[in-house]
């Protein structure tokens, strides 16, 4: 009874990782395996026989055919990334006003891949940078964003590398006065970084602003949502459109 519970556990634990699939090596040798990592860059694969046995390979070893099931067949494990989001304001007197000033904005964007042997195949990145209002501090409904710019690049991150992406500068102008004389104009308010993997699908999303993060984890496809937001539209505080 208990060699019978043992093969039971060792079955499930072997099929756990994945439907096992039969392959063939260069040499002509079959036999069926489950795939339990493989990295694409290196071309390493680990791989456990039916039998129990577990082996680290090349790919390389096996016909064409069996390493396209192998790739097929590989779990898809996520890249561990370090994303830093880095956003610079300038902000200069316009003209001879006392009040309406000019601001500069500048990010950078800073991916790390902290993975030891998982790529980050190619995908992309999309930074938000948004404004408030300040008509706001005159006018009770004026508590309204804009989307200053949209921008997007296509990182492709090899385990252990990193890449940094340098948006282009956006200039606006706003009234500084916090009063009720206050004209209006587009003062930064933060941004929205939004990464998608090789499939399409959302890696991660970064933000500063507050109200938006709460909603991040309580809302199943706001990413998607978010990118749907174009340069120049006007949002609602928590991003919902409002054009």
């Amino acid at each position: 009874m208990k060699q019978f519970i043992y093969l039971l556990i060792s079955t499930l634990f072997i099929y756990s990782a994945g439907a096992a699939v039969e392959v063939t090596d260069t040499q002509g040798r079959s036999m069926e395996v489950v795939v339990i990592h493989y990295n694409k860059s290196s071309g390493n694969v680990k791989i456990k026989k039916t039998t129990g046995q577990i082996f680290s390979v090349k790919l390389s070893i096996f016909d064409a055919e069996s390493q396209k099931r192998i790739e097929e067949a590989a779990p898809k494990e996520k890249a561990k990334l370090l994303i830093d989001v880095s956003v610079g304001k300038r902000r200069s007197r316009q003209g001879d006003s006392s009040y309406m000033k000019d601001q500069t904005i500048s990010a950078s964007v800073n991916l790390e891949n902290k993975s030891r042997d998982i790529d980050f195949p190619q995908g992309k990145g999309t930074i938000f940078l948004v404004a408030q209002q300040t008509r706001r501090y005159s006018e009770d409904n004026a508590d309204y964003g804009k989307v200053l710019s949209k921008q997007s690049f296509t990182p492709a991150i090899l385990a252990g590398e990193s890449i940094k992406f340098e948006a282009q500068p956006v200039i606006t102008s706003y009234d500084s006065d916090r009063d009720s004389s206050n004209v209006g104009g587009w003062e930064y308010y933060g941004y929205i970084f939004i990464l998608e993997d090789s499939d399409g699908e959302i890696h991660s999303i970064e933000t500063s602003i507050a109200l938006l993060e709460r909603e991040i984890d309580d809302t199943p496809g706001i990413g998607k949502k978010l990118l749907q937001l174009k340069a120049d539209s006007l949002v609602e505080k928590n991003l919902e459109s409002r054009n």
